[in-house]
């Protein structure tokens, strides 16, 4: 079996690129699987997994290499009842030292798997960081940001098609430059041919006999990790008339809006919205991009609104936030809006089941 671990900074473009290959590889005939990953327990990216019928599991709750355990059960379950070929893997965003806390466990006790590491980096980002006028200012965040890079077997500059082409020729050369011999491609991840040289690569690549682990200063990890705020929000929005998809764009509008103008930075922003008849899956990214656009809004008078917020900011802060801006939806619209469950936390300090440094 093929486990292709897929990291990256939070919105750097994982889940689209590795729904949109998933879909590539269906047509060839090929059995696939998505594990997700994330701290919280209720992901946007799991549900959008599951309404487009992929087969999935979950680990929650905390990282792969916090929540190995999990992740070894949910490997077991896929290839009982999906048995896939390839098994993609998706880490959280703020998540690294997968070299020494997954990959290597893995092949302990999976000794016929290929285990491949690929890194999203968003290319936009990416520039802003190398000209240092990145949003991101902690020194921490961005240390976690550079040892993704560093331990990837593939380096993935993904959404290049929103640079200009000097901009995207001048990350080129840094990022070369600074990861010499690492394999590096350049994807739009809409783009059928860029994921089929992605899937050639991943199916082609010699793995190493062996991997450095990385050199890694946890105190620094723990520290960028919990500079951001994590938040896990469900509710429903009921209307009198058929106008609830609309009534929840406004206040998805309303809620990038006030993160934007209160100065918080944007891991990623992330809302599903959701009934036994529709979904569409919107996100917002650390550069205030909005990533998905509805072309025909669906009418009825209830849809589900899944949010995950990764936002630099306090988890008081930020659930104040979003509570304020749902009751404020609520009197301008004359809607009525349940909330259901709901966890804002930051991101514990990294303890992980196994860790091979050699």
């Amino acid at each position: 079996m093929n486990f292709y671990l897929v990291n990256g900074f939070l919105g750097s473009g994982k889940t689209t690129a590795i729904v949109n290959a998933c879909k590539l590889l269906i047509t060839q005939n090929v059995k696939v699987a998505v594990i997700t990953n994330d701290q919280g327990a209720q992901q946007v990216d799991s549900a959008y997994m599951h309404a487009l019928t992929l087969p999935n599991a979950e680990v929650v709750n905390g990282c792969f290499c916090c929540r190995y355990n999990e992740l070894e059960k949910a490997i077991a379950a896929l290839t009982i009842s999906a048995q896939p070929e390839i098994i993609f893997a998706e880490s959280v965003g703020s998540c690294t030292d997968l070299i020494a806390t997954i990959a290597k466990p893995i092949l302990l006790n999976h000794h016929k798997t290929r285990v491949v590491i690929s890194v999203f980096a968003d290319a936009c980002l990416l520039h802003s960081i190398m000209k240092g006028n990145a949003c991101f200012i902690e020194d921490a965040i961005q240390y976690i940001y550079k040892k993704q890079l560093e331990e990837a077997d593939i380096i993935i500059i993904n959404k290049t098609d929103l640079l200009e082409k000097e901009e995207l020729l001048y990350v080129k050369q840094i990022i070369e430059a600074s990861y010499p011999g690492k394999k590096i491609i350049f994807q739009n991840s809409y783009n059928e041919n860029d994921l089929y040289n992605w899937l050639q690569l991943l199916k082609t690549f010699t793995v190493p006999d062996h991997r450095n682990s990385l050199n890694l200063d946890y105190n620094t990890y723990a520290s960028g990790e919990a500079a951001l705020a994590w938040l896990d929000q469900k509710i429903s929005i009921h209307t009198t008339n058929p106008v609830a998809v609309g009534t929840a764009l406004q206040l998805i509008d309303s809620i990038y809006e006030k993160i934007k103008s209160a100065g918080y930075t944007i891991g990623h922003l992330k809302f599903l919205l959701s009934n036994d008849e529709w979904q569409q899956k919107i996100s917002y990214t650390t550069n205030y991009r909005k990533e998905q656009t509805i072309a025909t809004v669906h009418n009825c008078k209830h849809i589900d609104l899944l949010i995950n917020a990764r936002v630099q900011a306090s988890p008081a802060q930020l659930q104040s936030l979003i509570t304020n801006t749902i009751h404020e939806a609520m009197m301008q619209t004359g809607c009525r809006i349940v909330k259901h469950k709901s966890s804002a936390f930051q991101p514990g300090y990294p303890k992980p089941v196994h860790r091979i440094a050699e």
